[in-house]
């Protein structure tokens, strides 16, 4: 049986009403059983306080068990604080996280924001989508709060340095031909790094280890599994995709989306022409999902790996969203940031 995907996980515990605690890695050492060496590090200053208030007694003469008791009463207080555990979560303590986390969150003094309904697109009243010039992606355009539409074709590469010199020159003059037939005076030409997901093949493979009757395949097949593991954990795997991006002014009229449309396929088309025989581009004009998770990878190079096919059903999934005023400055500043970094 393979192992549950994280977000079918999730949908099950959803299904039964159930909720999934996140257990943070727990890096304690322990000593004996639950008692750690943090938890001698906080009681020692305790238990030398105890000791040292008894010395004094005993010095004066007036030491006796009802006082010691007394003198060690905050180390009895502070050790059952920290020696009881979280019911589920075994790595925190009853004095982390019913004392110091409720004392640090009543300080904190953060304001919360709560709406319901479709989100405002009034730059006065600081929506999220209108800080990122994102409007809205529909009919295969990203609409943006400026009023433009946005229309982005992917388009195939040729590799440049295993061709010879005359190679090159029919390519690169192949290329400046295109420039000066296209017409476009807003053409913008785009190379994106993405992340590769590769939960999908890493389920496929393991399904394939275990129908695999001989040992020695299945012990070489589950070193290839760690292998795909660690690199899907270390984010290093990407490719680099090439996209033309076109845009034009968005009136009232719904003949702006056929504009646009009969512009990008006009420019597939001659892009294909462009170059022959195993030369030849391929080119795709983006749909709505697939707009939505290039958007998403420019924004969010780490968070498109992780999500994967699934940021597709995240958009689509309505919920709320509650965030401190100064969380959303810091995460819209950002987005900013990385949306001018990408389209420059």
């Amino acid at each position: 049986m393979r192992s549950e995907d994280h977000f079918e996980r999730q949908e099950r515990y959803r299904s039964s009403g159930k909720v999934e605690l996140p257990l943070n890695i727990d890096t304690k050492k322990y000593i004996y059983g639950n008692i750690s060496f943090q938890d001698v590090f906080i009681l020692s200053p305790f238990v030398i306080l105890g000791a040292v208030i008894s010395y004094m007694l005993y010095r004066v003469g007036h030491l006796d068990q009802k006082l010691m008791l007394i003198a060690f009463t905050p180390t009895l207080l502070v050790a059952v604080f920290q020696l009881t555990k979280h019911p589920v979560r075994k790595n925190l303590s009853l004095l982390q996280y019913r004392v110091l986390w409720k004392l640090q969150a009543s300080l904190r003094k953060k304001e919360f924001y709560y709406a319901k309904g479709d989100l405002p697109m009034s730059r006065s009243e600081g929506d999220t989508r209108t800080e990122l010039g994102l409007a809205n992606i529909a009919n295969g355009c990203i609409e943006s709060s400026s009023r433009t539409l946005i229309k982005v074709l992917e388009v195939s590469s040729v590799n440049l340095s295993l061709m010879n010199e005359s190679a090159k020159e029919r390519v690169l003059e192949a290329y400046q031909s295109f420039l000066n037939d296209s017409g476009e005076k807003q053409l913008q030409i785009m190379q994106v790094a993405q992340p590769i997901n590769l939960t999908h093949y890493h389920m496929w493979f393991n399904e394939q280890l275990e129908t695999d009757a001989s040992y020695a395949k299945r012990v070489l097949k589950q070193g290839y599994l760690n292998q795909i593991e660690r690199i899907q954990k270390s984010k290093s795997m990407v490719t680099r995709k090439r996209y033309l991006v076109i845009s034009t002014p968005m009136t009232s009229s719904e003949k702006d989306y056929m504009k646009i449309d009969t512009t990008a396929n006009i420019l597939k088309s001659k892009l294909e022409q462009m170059l022959s025989g195993y030369e030849k581009l391929d080119v795709n004009v983006l749909n709505n999902e697939e707009l939505l998770k290039f958007y998403y990878a420019c924004i969010d190079f780490e968070g498109a790996q992780a999500q994967g096919e699934n940021i597709i059903n995240k958009t689509n999934a309505s919920a709320d969203v509650i965030i401190g005023k100064n969380t959303a400055k810091e995460l819209l500043n950002y987005y900013k940031n990385q949306l001018n970094d990408r389209f420059e």
